[in-house]
Parts: C-alpha cells; structure tokens; sequence
C-alpha cells in the first residue's frame, strides 16, 4: 500500500450476513453458531431466560449472574480468578430486559480446561454472603452516584415517563443471597437458554462446548417471558428538576414511536438518524457547529418488545436550555418539510451502510446480531431489510417519516438542572 496516495473511495456492494448453524440439544436448549476468523479464539455466550421484566427490579439477575462468577462448589473466589488469569480468559455477566447471560471469552485449546469450570458456575455457585453483600453495597453506590450527575437522573426520569410509572424495567430495589438463591434456579431451565458460539471454531471444539450444554440439568421449569407494553402519557409531559452544584442541564425530550416488527421502523430509523444520529446529523450541524450551544447532542430510536421512543439527548448552559429545545422543535419541523437530499441524503446513505457493515468485522459481532433477534425482537430478515431500505431512501420517505411519527408537538421534555 503506497499511503503517500489518498485510497479509492466507492460505495459498499451488497452486504452478505454470514448465517448461524442453530440446533435443539437433548435437553431442550438451542445452540448457535457462527465460525469465521483467522484467530484460535471464541466466545460462548449463554442466555438465561429472565431479565428485570421476569423478576420484576433491575438488580435482582444483574447480581444474581454477578454473582455466579464469585465461587462455586469446586472453585472457591481465588480459585476461580486464578484458573482465568492462567488461561487467559475472561467471564463476563450482563442482565437484559428479558434474559441473563455469562459470556465467556478463550482460546479454543483453553475450552477443556475452562468449559467445566462455567458449567460449575451455572449449576453449583454458592453465592457467599460477604461477596453478596459486596456487589450489593458496590452497585447501590454507583447508582447514587450517578444519580448525582444531571444527564443521568433526565435519562432515568425520561424512561420512567415512557415506561409508564410501575413498569417493571422501571425499579431497582434490595438485594440478598436467599434472592439470589432463588433467581438463579429459576433461571437455569437448558430447555428455555440459548447458547451462542463464535469464532474460529473446529469440530473438536463443538463437540466439547455441545457435551457441556447438553449435561446441564434443570433445576425448575424456569421463567416465563413477561412482556408489560409500555404505557407513556397520553399528552406531552414536561418535566424541570433542579440539581444543585452544577452548571449544566441535562436535556432529554422525546415521544412513543411504533414498534419493531412495523414496516415503517427501519425507515424512521434512519429518520431519526438523518436528525440526530451522526456527526453530520441535522442537530449536531445546528445546535452545535452553528449556534455553539451544546458540545454534543444525539438522537436514536430505540425498539424494544415493550415498545418503542424517540430520545433527544444533550447538555448545555442552563440559560441555553430553552433555546435548545426550540431548535430541536424546528429541526424536527424542518425534517418533514424540507429533507436531505444530494450529498446530505449520500452522507446520510455512507453512515448508515458503514455502522451496516460493521456487524460483519468478527464472527462475535455477527453473533451479537443474532442476538439482538432474541433480546429485543428484531424480524428474521432485518440485516437484509435495513440495507434496501438504505439504498431506497428519498427524500419523500424521510419527509414522510418526520411528518408521521416526529411530530414536535407530541414531544415530551425532561429538564434536569435548571
């Protein structure tokens, strides 16, 4: 490569998903796949069935899966930290809406040494009280920190508008080793998991990750997916709350949208993100580049099983804040009447197929696509949708969106730190 020469620049050709290998296992779970790479590393990522919907407060499976990781039957803490760093190895616990997953990270001649140790933390932790009350005392303090900091108490205030007030996803209460006892065997149901394996993966490795899933036990019948439709307000609410000590507000407005399985959602997708969603994007030229009254502001659609919004967020001088939500108003008025075109909408078109392309860089993140079908409910064929819709994009589709669904009038405002 000569980089004294300024490389060709040519829009993508079409982009091909890699497909997953996906099969029942005797015990009822389902097991995907997806290989590809050059390295000898994997990722196996399993699914519990069970988020804060199912359990009904946030933290319950955030610590309970924090927690199988700490010690188990056969491995004490030590024990178990040890066996990871020798190996190289990383464990990872995450909570979703409706699903807790353990992640694990290795190389593939690592997996006889390390698939019996996760196979140990899902079926033998012993959730030690001290540890227990270490996560709980850890994850209560950061949240009261962040409640300290205005962008994070608007984000929280603003989703509990567009959750509903009672919304499960909405809470986060106590905490305590009987709780954990008990989320984690409702949780572990082989018959309701999933299991997700990526990488440069070989038929001797399959074999073994496939023996392991396949000897897990039921220990009850598991959880049942509960999915609470989010009840935002009927008319715009606005809300202002002081925060003291600080110089900055923290802006979030946005409005119910329509769901992921409406044919309209990847359109307004890109809508939103011709208004907001890029440095390019309507608002960021507007309000930051033009008027200098926010260093950044972002807008996205986020879909759900539950539901669907629009959210507006910045950050700006206290005496900005009403100019700024004006200016979101009129970019949003100005969307529907007057909307990209010529190298605006081809700007618009480049990003879009770029963040595209970016699910294809590892087999992980093709996996973590996947994913998203179980998280969130994305359709079958939403790879392939977004990119026609990218390349069909005019400037009449993005008119249309705006003026359906990014009505300014129908938009809710949260104000934290006036």
């Amino acid at each position: 490569m000569n980089r004294s020469e300024v490389p060709p620049v040519r829009p993508f050709g079409h982009l091909t998903l890699p497909p997953q290998v996906v099969e029942t296992l005797p015990g009822g779970m389902t097991f995907h796949r997806v290989s590809g790479g050059e390295q000898p590393v994997c990722r196996l990522t399993l699914y519990f069935t069970g988020g804060a919907a199912e359990t009904g407060n946030q933290v319950y499976t955030r610590l309970t899966a924090t927690a199988m990781t700490e010690a188990t039957a056969s491995y004490g803490q030590s024990e178990l930290a040890d066996i990871l760093d020798f190996n190289g190895a990383r464990i990872a616990a995450a909570e979703h809406s409706h699903y807790t997953t353990l992640s694990l990270s290795m190389l593939n001649s690592k997996a006889q040494a390390l698939l019996p140790v996760l196979a140990d933390m899902v079926m033998n932790p012993t959730f030690p009280a001290d540890r227990i009350d270490t996560a709980r005392l850890s994850l209560r303090t950061r949240i009261e920190t962040m409640r300290h900091t205005v962008d994070f108490r608007a984000g929280e205030t603003f989703d509990i508008l567009m959750n509903g007030e009672g919304h499960p996803l909405s809470h986060a209460e106590s905490f305590n080793a009987d709780i954990a006892r008990d989320v984690h065997r409702r949780l572990t149901a082989p018959a309701k998991m999933h299991a997700m394996l990526s990488g440069a993966l070989d038929d001797s490795l399959v074999g073994r990750v496939r023996d392991m899933l396949a000897a897990l036990a039921p220990l009850s019948a598991g959880y049942s997916l509960d999915i609470v439709p989010f009840a935002p307000p009927a008319e715009p609410q606005h809300i202002r709350l002081e925060h003291p000590d600080t110089f900055q507000s923290a802006i979030v407005a946005g409005l119910p949208a329509i769901g992921r399985q409406h044919p309209d959602y990847i359109p307004l997708r890109y809508t939103v993100m011709a208004l907001g969603g890029y440095f390019g994007s309507r608002l960021m030229r507007n309000i930051r580049e033009d008027k200098g009254l926010t260093y950044g502001i972002s807008a996205y659609l986020t879909g759900s099983q539950e539901g669907a919004n629009v959210k507006i967020s910045a950050q700006a001088d206290k005496s900005y804040t009403d100019r700024v939500l004006d200016e979101i108003r009129a970019e949003m008025r100005q969307l529907a009447e007057n909307p990209p075109c010529g190298d605006e909408l081809e700007r618009l078109r480049l990003y879009a197929m770029s963040t595209l392309a970016e699910v294809l860089d590892t087999p992980e993140s093709v996996m973590a696509h996947y994913a998203t079908s179980l998280l969130v409910g994305t359709p079958p064929d939403y790879f392939e949708r977004q990119q026609t819709i990218i390349r069909a994009l005019t400037p009449d589709i993005i008119a249309g969106m705006a003026r359906r669904y990014l009505d300014p009038s129908r938009l809710s405002t949260v104000v934290v730190g006036i």
